[in-house]
């Protein structure tokens, strides 16, 4: 009966080293809103500091946050009649036709920018079949957001969520 036991346990033990092995699966979503300057903010402070920001913190980036807004509102002033200016405006949050320029200015610079179609249809995985025609650009940001430009705007959004990911932002 001891010799069973071991082979079970022995079982069990390696069935879990597969498992913790095993790679997060990860779904990707496409979305019709983009992640916003305050999500980003956060998740900036925890990696940098391992908190999140204090409320001083908070205050010097939304001061900062409202100063690229205004600045680039002053000087693009045709977007206050496009649909997307309550998203830029007070929510802060990227929408399909947002310009580069917009992007930049609430989530500062991405961690990565490819052209490379390859790369591009792997960070949409199944969702390149209906991006491909479009996408010329991605802008890859943290918490999985990815955003796809044409030459002027975004024209696609997808999220990379891990299996477990909570839907919070739906």
């Amino acid at each position: 009966m001891m010799a069973g036991e071991r082979v079970a346990g022995l079982i069990l033990l390696g069935a879990l080293a597969v498992a913790c092995a095993t790679p997060k699966i990860t779904n990707v979503e496409r979305t019709p809103r983009g992640p916003n300057a305050y999500e980003l903010n956060i998740y900036r402070s925890f990696v940098a500091n391992g908190r999140e920001p204090t409320f001083d913190e908070k205050r010097y980036f939304e001061d900062q946050l409202s100063e690229r807004v205004f600045k680039y509102l002053r000087e693009h002033p045709e977007i206050q009649n496009d649909q997307r200016y309550s998203d830029f405006r007070f929510w802060r949050q990227v929408t399909p036709g947002s310009s580069k320029g917009e992007v930049e200015a609430l989530l500062e610079d991405p961690d990565e920018r490819t052209i490379d179609p390859a790369l591009m249809a792997a960070l949409a995985s199944q969702q390149w079949t209906a991006i491909s025609s479009k996408a010329k650009e991605a802008w890859v940001y943290p918490l999985g957001w990815v955003l796809y430009f044409d030459d002027k705007a975004v024209v696609e959004i997808v999220r990379r969520r891990g299996k477990w990911d909570k839907g919070d932002d739906d």
